[in-house]
């Protein structure tokens, strides 16, 4: 950088962010140190934000759905920079990076000296001495600019293994600071295998770091509506909706083993290879809420004395056991009539095994997150070093299974986040209505499971996916697997079979190659310099959710776009060679546009001049306007890294 050619003002900049730097180093108790370190905030300065271009054929859903999400095609540090409009917006990041594993982490040796190069490079080997200190250059950066991303209380969720976990929590602690870790999550990928020489590898890591973790929120696992849709209350019971629950645990337990006699049917029925999960008492007494008593009998099962009805052990003829089970009958079926059913009911018809009433309002809407992720019912836990079993958080093979049900086989993916894992999170940390950026999209899991989880539970969360990929075939698999999984789970065309699709859509944008600057917008056809209206405008004060909604191409002179508030958006500009202004003639057709197509009286207009001024109208200069919106400094010809508005 030439520190010569900068303002004054930058040059102080730079230098309050150097001291703040090390003063959080310092403490942090932490400075990383590796071969060509550069201070990360270096290295994004050098980052310039790019053209892009937003592909109709790729894209899902209607203009407002469309407008919603966003899946980009490009190297994800550029990205980031282009998506000016989002920095400080983001709610919660969610990241997969490569895990250094030999076969998956690429590093082009041009970032060193050029971080705006787009490729990726060439396949870092496990041989290669130096891969280690090539993925903290790699990662530095990013996470420096991820945390930029993220609201003063967002929360980034980083996925990793053993391979990079320790160099990845240093550098964490260093960008995020200590202080701000909110949890290490070791989660169950893969069921125990015997083939190993030492320790079976089953498990993985999310290191979960807040952006201030005075502001930042851990919350509960929304219950979904299909849950709820289990829950109802076919015997009026007065306390609340229920649904059937076990009355079992997990495995014998001597003296929970009895066999307990149905008062409908004289049936003894036992746990199995499974124990009673209350204590004896509780069970009597619910029992006996059916009008019968019971007693402590010995059947000669080899299980202990089962709970019998009274006067069972005395009863010694069929004639005598009749005449007690005809009367014990009488009762229950009465109780069955008279409705709200006791905890403990058996069926309902009465002719079932015993099970339990679980009550809606008994269980909690939310459940805490625990060191083992259980049942909704059990309690709180704090968060700190957890584990998560593969049952509650899915396995690696899960993950696989789901994207071949999608797209089917051949995708090439050996290694994909289960859903499970990804939506827990999500719940946990990002609010119902919160934008979730993934900037190592993979296959696509992030968008997948946030269209389920806003289906489920009638949120309305966003998403943003950068993803690159690139194989040995040059295969920028944004395009044929990211946005393609997304694709299938909306429009519910999976590989394996039909489905109902999700509610919900995206754009797709390329970024290209080019670096935004002056001269670049004043290229622009007029397509383009829409599709870059549409992907950088926001206001002040929505910022994040001040997205526009595109009308179609050609049905307009100069309206291109619609705001949330319904107050249109138009751009005069034909071409780049062709007169660019705001006249009275064109105030006249904007105002008759935006009356045809039933808008708001407020005209946001985009022109390079604006000689005629009329009520109502907000001017954004071109190409000024259309340079701060991307966060470019046209003063200082570099990239504006002022702090976004919270």
């Amino acid at each position: 950088m030439d520190y010569e050619q900068l303002p004054r003002a930058a040059l102080i900049r730079l230098l309050q962010e150097h001291d703040t730097s090390l003063s959080e180093a310092g403490k942090n108790g932490i400075v990383m140190s590796y071969t060509g370190r550069t201070a990360p905030w270096q290295i994004i300065r050098q980052v310039k934000p790019k053209l892009n271009k937003i592909v109709k054929k790729l894209s899902v859903g209607d203009e407002a759905d469309q407008s919603l999400n966003e899946i980009w095609d490009g190297e994800n540090l550029s990205a980031m920079v282009t998506l000016y409009k989002y920095r400080g917006q983001i709610d919660l990041i969610v990241a997969d990076p490569p895990y250094n594993t030999g076969t998956d982490f690429r590093y082009n040796d041009k970032w060193d000296k050029d971080p705006n190069d787009p490729d990726l490079g060439e396949l870092v080997p496990k041989e290669d001495g130096s891969r280690h200190s090539k993925w903290l250059k790699f990662m530095t950066p990013r996470l420096w600019m991820m945390r930029e991303m993220l609201k003063a209380g967002g929360v980034m969720a980083i996925c990793i293994d053993h391979r990079e976990l320790y160099r990845l929590g240093m550098l964490m602690d260093e960008i995020f600071g200590e202080d701000n870790r909110l949890a290490i999550i070791n989660w169950q990928k893969t069921t125990p295998k015997n083939q190993a020489q030492h320790i079976t590898i089953t498990t993985e890591y999310v290191l979960v770091y807040a952006k201030s973790l005075e502001r930042a929120k851990t919350g509960t696992v929304e219950r979904s509506a299909l849950a709820d849709a289990r829950f109802g209350n076919i015997d009026q019971d007065t306390l609340s909706d229920w649904k059937q629950g076990d009355l079992t645990g997990k495995g014998p337990s001597p003296g929970a083993n009895y066999a307990i006699q149905s008062p409908f049917t004289g049936t003894f029925h036992d746990p199995g290879e499974r124990h009673w999960a209350n204590k004896r008492a509780q069970i009597k007494a619910w029992a006996e809420e059916w009008g019968v008593e019971y007693e402590d009998r010995d059947i000669g099962d080899g299980r202990g004395k089962a709970l019998a009805l009274k006067g069972w052990g005395k009863a010694k003829t069929e004639a005598q056991m009749r005449t007690l089970l005809n009367a014990s009958r009488k009762k229950a079926e009465a109780r069955l009539k008279q409705g709200a059913w006791p905890v403990l009911y058996w069926g309902n018809d009465g002719q079932q095994k015993p099970v339990k009433k679980v009550y809606k309002t008994l269980v909690r809407q939310g459940a805490v997150p625990q060191s083992f992720w259980v049942a909704d019912e059990d309690g709180p836990a704090d968060l700190e070093a957890v584990s998560w079993l593969r049952n509650m958080s899915g396995r690696s093979r899960d993950g696989i299974e789901e994207l071949d049900a999608i797209v089917g086989k051949g995708h090439g993916f050996e290694t994909v986040k289960p859903l499970k894992l990804i939506k827990k999170i999500i719940q946990i940390w990002c609010k119902p209505d919160g934008i979730v950026l993934d900037p190592f999209a993979g296959s696509g899991t992030t968008g997948h499971a946030v269209l389920e989880l806003n289906e489920e539970t009638e949120a309305t969360r966003r998403f943003i996916l950068i993803e690159q990929g690139n194989t040995d075939k040059g295969d920028h698999y944004a395009k044929t697997l990211t946005a393609e999984r997304v694709k299938r789970v909306i429009t519910g065309q999976w590989a394996e079979g039909e489905r109902e699709g999700l509610p919900g859509g995206f754009r797709f944008v390329e970024l290209r190659r080019e670096k935004i600057d002056a001269d670049a917008v004043n290229t622009l056809a007029r397509e383009e310099m829409i599709d870059l209206l549409l992907t950088s405008y926001w206001d002040k004060s929505e910022r994040a959710k001040s997205y526009l909604r595109r009308l179609p191409a050609g049905t307009h002179r100069h309206l291109f776009g619609v705001n949330t508030k319904n107050e249109g958006f138009f751009l005069i500009w034909d071409a780049p060679d062709q007169p660019s202004s705001l006249t009275r003639d064109a105030f006249r057709r904007v105002v008759e546009e935006a009356a045809a197509a039933g808008l708001a009286p407020r005209y946001h207009v985009y022109a390079s001049l604006a000689p005629y001024t009329g009520s109502g109208i907000e001017f954004y200069k071109i190409p000024d306007s259309v340079l701060e919106h991307i966060g470019f400094n046209p003063r200082a010809d570099a990239y504006n890294n002022e702090g976004a508005e919270d």
